[in-house]
């Protein structure tokens, strides 16, 4: 299965769930959400799926899990894109890790091999190379596990 990012940029969204939906990933193990696939349609169901905060530092991925569903089209999620009926692509993404500040840094991303891809996509939705998409498991399982102990 590919893997892919999806980005958050606080200066656009301020997400004012995030700490809540830390807590409910540690309670419950998961948490749903709706997210935007940009214009990536080919996105299949149980691909993997990597949170990337951009825009504002700490910049970074911050959470993991899987796509529950296809995108479909949907009115943007910035309202006054979505006012002049500019469409977009939606999926259900399950996080099974979500931190509130990235655990793999962009400076962890600035060294080799993951140097050599842009990590601050400007939309959601970008293709992980399968060539780093297993360096990047090995990353985030070192940095998250780190995180979550007590």
């Amino acid at each position: 299965m590919a893997t892919y990012l999806f980005a958050w940029n606080p200066s656009l969204w301020t997400w004012p769930e995030l700490a809540a939906d830390v807590r409910r990933v540690k309670r419950r193990g998961h948490v749903d959400t709706e997210w935007n696939a940009g214009r990536t349609r080919a996105i299949e169901i149980g691909s993997r799926a990597f949170l990337v905060r951009v825009g504002v530092e700490p910049k970074g991925v911050f959470g993991a899990g899987y796509t529950l569903s296809k995108p479909e089209p949907a009115l943007h999620w910035w309202p006054e894109k979505a006012a002049r009926g500019i469409m977009t692509q939606n999926l259900k993404l399950r996080l099974d890790a979500l931190f509130e500040l990235p655990p793999v840094t962009y400076a962890d991303l600035s060294k080799p091999p993951f140097a050599r891809f842009r990590w601050g996509v400007r939309a959601s939705g970008v293709r992980v190379p399968s060539t780093l998409a297993d360096r990047l498991e090995d990353l985030w399982e070192t940095k998250a596990s780190t995180q979550r102990r007590p």
